[in-house]
């Protein structure tokens, strides 16, 4: 098949453009979708038709070179180019390759042709040459632009709800974070996602291996463990500031491979049950645990020495007198009083010791680890503090002892009994004074 002339060809074009201009809803669709299309040739015949119809988003140019000076004012999203091949080239390779470009082919140079393809030219419109044709060619460019527009407007959106979120939210695709928002980037300190993956092995690297906190034995199924249940976890941010956060994970629909993570900053809250926690098993007066939390933590502290043959030991006291010291300087200075022996016995026990208020001017302790001997030292050591210690407003106060140990497996009435017995035998014996219980005594 042979082509017609070029003053023919080039004839056609500039009747078909003519013919989309007025005769279709092209220049609309142009305005509509805010898209600017620039047409350039070497047909100089186009003039009158330059002239006589201007849209606002459709721009000319008689030759390459305006093409260029064109292009750079406008930035066109379509650019068709009735031009030859080598010059089609060589203005190709000059600008973005993002910008769709439609070749109007009249050569027979297949040659020219894979130059174009390599060059990212993918739209061509050949020979025979109708509105119809270059209208589609228009049209799928067009489409092509609204579906990037899109999707670029809902990633735009995801973007904007990620970083709406205040909570830390990231992706994980093979063990590894793909990206994450802000929130996430500003607690750990880093200012783009590629310095954090530089020195962040596996996320689980930040949490803080604390009782009450999720920890995990192998770190690196920290994820299979958080997609089962959330957790609760506690982490340190850039400043060395310690937080809590609730540790949930989702497979993305459609899409095994990736996972969405939403860490929920609940320190305020945790701060909140703490001191709830703390209220509900603490003596309001003396700020030590009252006698339900003691029970609590001795039942914990008797199953663990009952399954490991392990070692405690209780001491029970009982302050001298009390009842007529309240008669005698009043029930605000016996509270007082009360209050500074709860400090007093604090500062002189170890962390791992258990201080409660067992009741009225009734205290317990309980010693883990320690046999019958070390909790008599003990016991003698705290009653001595308490004979030489100054009370306000008191003359003097004294309190006496009893020790048990556990031992034998006896149940924790019997130790309890034990210890009772031995503070009963302290009182009898003249008060102020520790007694230990002894299996010879009944």
């Amino acid at each position: 098949m042979k082509f017609r002339t070029n003053e023919v060809r080039d004839g056609r074009v500039m009747k078909i453009l003519h013919f989309l201009l007025e005769n279709t809803i092209f220049q609309n669709l142009l305005q509509d979708l805010e898209v600017n299309v620039l047409f350039i040739t070497v047909n100089q015949s186009q003039t009158q038709l330059t002239e006589e119809i201007r849209p606002k988003c459709l721009f000319f140019a008689n030759n390459i070179e305006d093409g260029k000076r064109v292009y750079e004012k406008v930035k066109p999203h379509i650019i068709i180019l009735d031009v030859s091949a080598a010059a089609a080239q060589a203005f190709v390779e000059q600008i973005q390759l993002d910008i769709r470009i439609v070749v109007i082919w009249k050569e027979q140079d297949y040659f020219a042709l894979s130059g174009l393809l390599a060059a990212g030219v993918r739209h061509f419109v050949m020979p025979p040459f109708t509105p119809q044709k270059i209208l589609k060619m228009l049209h799928e460019s067009l489409y092509e632009i609204t579906l990037e527009r899109e999707v670029q407007m809902q990633k735009s959106m995801v973007r904007a709800i990620l970083e709406f979120q205040q909570d830390m939210l990231f992706f994980i695709e093979d063990d590894e974070i793909v990206d994450c928002n802000v929130t996430f980037l500003n607690f750990f300190g880093y200012e783009d996602l590629l310095s954090y993956q530089e020195e962040t092995l596996v996320f689980a690297d930040h949490f803080l291996d604390e009782r009450g906190y999720y920890y995990p034995m192998n770190k690196w199924n920290w994820l299979d463990d958080c997609l089962a249940e959330p957790k609760k976890i506690k982490m340190k941010n850039a400043e060395g500031t310690e937080y809590v956060f609730l540790l949930r994970g989702s497979t993305l629909p459609e899409d095994g491979s990736r996972f969405v993570i939403i860490c929920t900053d609940i320190t305020q809250m945790e701060k909140e049950n703490k001191e709830n926690e703390r209220l509900a098993v603490t003596d309001t007066l003396t700020n030590i645990y009252n006698r339900f939390k003691f029970q609590v933590l001795f039942a914990e502290e008797w199953e663990k020495a009952f399954l490991r043959d392990g070692v405690f030991s209780i001491i029970l006291f009982d302050l001298d007198n009390f009842k007529n010291i309240n008669d005698t300087y009043g029930n605000d200075a016996g509270d007082l009083a009360l209050a500074q022996l709860a400090e007093l016995v604090s500062a002189h026990i170890r962390l791992q010791d258990v201080f409660a208020r067992w009741g009225g001017e009734e205290f317990v302790l309980l010693l883990p680890g320690s046999t019958a001997k070390e909790a008599f030292k003990v016991a003698e050591q705290l009653r001595f503090f308490i004979e030489t210690k100054k009370f306000t407003g008191i003359a003097k106060l004294t309190a006496s002892f009893g020790v048990a140990a556990y031992g034998e497996n006896i149940s924790r009435e019997t130790l309890m009994q034990r210890a009772e017995g031995a503070l009963k035998e302290a009182k009898q014996k003249g008060k102020n004074q520790v007694c230990l219980y002894r299996k010879e005594k009944k």
